[in-house]
C-alpha cells in the first residue's frame, strides 16, 4: 500500500517553475517537477524532470526519468530514461540506462549507460569467456 502512494507522488507533477521564474540554489523535490523558468544549481528530484521548451538548467542534476524540451547544461544522473525532443539540447555529461534523442534534438557531451552487469572489454570485443566464468562461482 506504501509502496503505491509513493509511486502515486513520484509520477505526479506537484512542483512547476514558471517562465518568469529563476531560482539559484539547490532544489530537492520528492516527486515530479516541471521546470519552465530558469534554474542555476543542483537539482535532486526523486520522481520526473521535465524541462520545458522555455526552461533552463545549469549544474548538476539526478531524478528517476529526465525530459527535455529546454535547456540543460551539466551533469545529468539519470536512474532511468533521459529523452531530448527536437527542441531539446544537453550539454554536459549524461550517465542514464535509456537515452532518445529526437530528430533535431541536440546533445553535446559525454554519456555513460548504466548497465546490469559489469562487462571486461579487450579492444572491441567482449570477454564472454570471462564473464561466464564469473558467473558460474
Amino acid at each position: 500500500m506504501f509502496a503505491k502512494q509513493k509511486d502515486k507522488k513520484l509520477n505526479e507533477i506537484t512542483t512547476i517553475i514558471g517562465s518568469g521564474t529563476t531560482i539559484k540554489g539547490q532544489l530537492h523535490i520528492e516527486s515530479s517537477i516541471r521546470i519552465d523558468g530558469k534554474v542555476f544549481g543542483e537539482v535532486k528530484c526523486l520522481g520526473d524532470v521535465t524541462i520545458g521548451k522555455e526552461g533552463y538548467v545549469e549544474n548538476a542534476l539526478s531524478a528517476r526519468n529526465l525530459f527535455i524540451a529546454g535547456t540543460m547544461k551539466g551533469n545529468a544522473n539519470i536512474e532511468n530514461k533521459i529523452h531530448i525532443y527536437e527542441t531539446g539540447f544537453l550539454d554536459g555529461s549524461a550517465e542514464m540506462q535509456t537515452i532518445v534523442i529526437d530528430e533535431k534534438g541536440h546533445f553535446n557531451g559525454k554519456s555513460m549507460m548504466k548497465g546490469n552487469k559489469d562487462m571486461s572489454i579487450k579492444g572491441n570485443i567482449v570477454d564472454i569467456e570471462q564473464e561466464k566464468s564469473k558467473e558460474e562461482k
